[in-house]
């Protein structure tokens, strides 16, 4: 026991604690309490783009549905990475926003760089990194799919989707508000409005405000860094014009307003000394804000119809904008040596038709038709301040880069599954695309005498693909299944339009597709008289030409970004799954997956040249576990007590390829690019009537406060930072439904 430290055994305390509470629970009555029979009813997911029974899919997917993203107290996507098994997100800032899935993700701040992992609104591809971080209001459910998806979503992912799936209209009158507050000047509102319209229409609509000062303070003028300031709605119009026909059409929007969080730098601008804020942590000097400004706008018209006892047409026509602009102080500190200016935008076209067999019979199948444009264009500019002589570089002088890339996109996919035998389903699936890039690209170096590009580069590309998925499920009994699943994707080349060395420009800008295998096969249903819960799957993952973005060292302390191809990454492990009734009013959930992600060729891919292979990827936890508690307890006839409790750990990783665990800074060794494991408990109790729709609840997430590093970084001038997970943060909710 002596390598568990204080949070750990806080955190087994806490559980304990509630097992205790809960023991008597058992054998007592469920009177208010919510009955079994909620639990027992089927999980319904369309993880394959219809609706089937969660352990009827072949392949590994966890569905987290609107009450326990209520209990976790999250609020937006980033915050579910801890709780769901292999799933890692960093979003410290929009444009880095990262998504890594067994192992296996990027962030696509570049617009010539596409994301490994596809998040989706109502089956609408959501775009690049500054639109990922959705907030989570009025969700029904969250859907993460492991491994490759192309046989089911129009746009193909490599390592996983994210299916954000909204709460559709209702034929009820209904109104929801709640308020929330919270330390460090949390302040939320968030209010749903539904109404019907007739006996065939009805509209509902929802909005957001959520506001908070950073975690991190700036020395320079005492503000705070990493401020939250969102704004976020949705509007939703449903009509079922026949029993054959319906119409759904959605707009949504978000828009932020945030001082970012870009690191607490460790050492001076150029990584030449410790920082004199080095043993302060969330202390960062700047003179500079950085600020950053996110709109991301879409709406969709889905139009369905269903033919008497046969398939399902359907059509799904979206629209998609987000701007994104950002002012970062480069420098890392009060002198005045650069700040780089970021301006992206991207329009998204996508049209999409479906056909979903009827209900019943031996055949289930989805074949669908997708089509893709998407228009991104970046101004980016570094401009030198008034000690730009100092680098050679005059005051005033700029470094700018403009781009447009277009990005047009065909693909036909399909699905089906058909009963062989008793018991015995075997799945046929496929994806066939096409993907053109068309880039138009400009750098001036010449006033910056740092080994930066100067030029115009001008190019089309486009890659075709065929991938097939193959599965197989056996039903071991009435609700217990077996599965294996095989499948292949692809995730297109591209150009690297970012600030970019004179050595590589133009020759070296694109970067070729890269393509994956994957294996996996588990078990899962549901046993106990639907009790207990479960799944397991093992899995082994192979991408060939894998696409990396790394800094390279240019010298004199200066680096630049370059994306190439890898060779070879393996990634294998396993993910278990459960939930436990264990009375009618003790609920527990367990998660827990293991990976083991390498870099198993890439020559030339580490510091100074070196071979990186047999090196972990970075931002890869080699094991990461989940589990929570949620106790119900009346008080007499109307009130309940309602308590959660949770404890989440993550595994030591690294953030760089070359897997350091320390770093040698003015004579000085500290730790460095190994982040340690982490553990964290969350809380929350609440006192509720549900027969008049209201609630009081008190809430905690990092119960314990736990001083968890997350990142490590290193920027332009060769400057070291480290990132921390948020604090302690508390506070209290309330909310009513009429």
């Amino acid at each position: 026991m002596k390598n568990i430290n204080l949070n750990q055994r806080l955190a087994w305390m806490a559980s304990g604690a509630m097992l205790c509470i809960a023991q008597p629970a058992v054998a007592q009555d469920a009177e208010g309490a919510d009955s079994a029979s909620d639990h027992s009813g089927d999980i319904i997911v369309t993880a394959q783009r219809r609706e089937q029974r969660l352990i009827d899919v072949p392949s590994s997917v966890a569905s987290v549905d609107s009450e326990t993203i209520r209990n976790l107290s999250v609020q937006n996507v980033s915050d579910l990475a801890t709780h769901v098994p292999n799933l890692q997100i960093n979003s410290s800032t929009s444009l880095g926003s990262t998504i890594i899935i067994r192992g296996v993700g990027a962030s696509s701040r570049n617009i010539g760089f596409d994301a490994r992992v596809g998040v989706y609104l109502d089956g609408v591809y959501l775009g690049q990194s500054p639109a990922l971080n959705q907030e989570l209001v009025d969700l029904e459910r969250v859907e993460v799919l492991r491994g490759p998806q192309g046989a089911l979503f129009g746009k193909n992912t490599v390592a996983g989707a994210i299916n954000l799936i909204s709460r559709p209209p209702s034929f009820d009158t209904e109104a929801h508000v709640s308020v929330r507050i919270g330390n460090y000047d949390e302040r939320q509102a968030t209010a749903r409005l539904n109404l019907p319209v007739s006996d065939t229409a009805a509209v509902s609509f929802s909005v957001n405000r959520s506001k908070r000062d950073g975690f991190t303070t700036n020395v320079f003028d005492d503000s705070t860094v990493g401020t939250r300031n969102v704004t976020s709605w949705r509007g939703q119009l449903r009509w079922d014009a026949t029993p054959q026909f319906s119409v759904r059409l959605t707009a949504d929007g978000l828009r932020a307003r945030e001082i970012a969080e870009y690191g607490n730098a460790i050492t001076d601008t150029f990584g030449t000394a410790l920082s004199p804020l080095y043993e302060q942590p969330r202390k960062v000097d700047l003179d500079a804000r950085n600020i950053d400004r996110r709109d991301v706008y879409g709406a969709a018209l889905e139009l369905s119809y269903a033919i008497d006892d046969g398939p399902t047409l359907r059509s799904i026509t979206a629209w998609r904008s987000t701007k994104f602009a950002s002012e970062n102080d480069l420098d890392y500190s009060p002198a005045d040596f650069l700040t780089v200016d970021f301006s992206d935008r991207y329009r998204q076209w996508t049209q999409e038709f479906q056909l979903l067999s009827g209900k019943g019979g031996p055949l289930d199948y989805v074949f669908g038709l997708y089509l893709y444009q998407q228009d991104a264009r970046t101004a980016r500019a570094a401009r030198a301040g008034s000690l730009g002589p100092l680098l050679g570089v005059a005051p005033g002088a700029e470094l700018p880069t403009t781009g447009e890339l277009r990005t047009r996109n065909v693909a036909l996919y399909g699905n089906a599954e058909y009963e062989l035998i008793d018991r015995l389903t075997l799945g046929l699936g496929f994806r066939w695309s096409w993907e053109e890039k068309r880039v138009d690209y400009s750098i001036d170096g010449s006033a910056f005498p740092l080994g930066l590009a100067t030029g115009r580069f001008q190019d089309k590309r486009s890659d075709h693909d065929f991938s097939p998925t193959v599965t197989l499920t056996y039903e071991l009994m009435p609700r217990l299944n077996v599965f294996a699943r095989y499948a292949q994707g692809y995730k297109s080349g591209g150009y690297n339009l970012d600030f970019v060395g004179a050595e590589i420009f133009p020759g070296s800008l694109e970067f070729a597709k890269e393509s994956v295998s994957s294996f996996e096969g588990g078990v899962k249903g549901d046993l106990f008289d639907r009790s207990l819960r479960f799944s397991l799957t093992a899995f082994d993952t192979r991408f060939d030409d894998y696409q990396v973005d790394q800094f390279q060292d240019m010298g004199d302390g200066v680096t630049a970004i370059v994306i190439g191809n890898a060779s070879k990454v393996r990634s294998r492990g396993v993910e278990f799954e459960a939930s436990l009734r264990a009375s009618d009013r003790l609920d527990f959930t367990l998660g827990a997956g293991y990976q083991d992600t390498i870099f198993t060729s890439f020559p030339g891919g580490g510091a100074g040249g070196g071979d990186a292979s047999g090196k972990r990827m970075p931002g890869a936890s080699k094991f990461q576990s989940q589990i929570g508690a949620d106790y119900r307890l009346p008080l007499g006839s109307e009130l309940q007590l309602a308590l959660h409790a949770d404890h989440t750990h993550r595994s030591a990783y690294y953030t760089d390829i070359g897997n350091d665990r320390t770093i040698a800074i003015g004579g000085m060794t500290i730790p460095y690019d190994r982040v340690p494991a982490t553990d964290f408990v969350n809380a929350r109790i609440a006192l509720g009537r549900a027969d008049r729709g209201w609630e009081v609840a008190l809430w905690a997430r990092n119960l314990f406060d736990a001083q968890a590093i997350f990142n490590y970084g290193k920027d332009f001038f060769g400057t070291r930072t480290r990132t921390y997970a948020p604090p302690r943060t508390w506070g209290v909710e309330l909310s009513a439904s009429f």
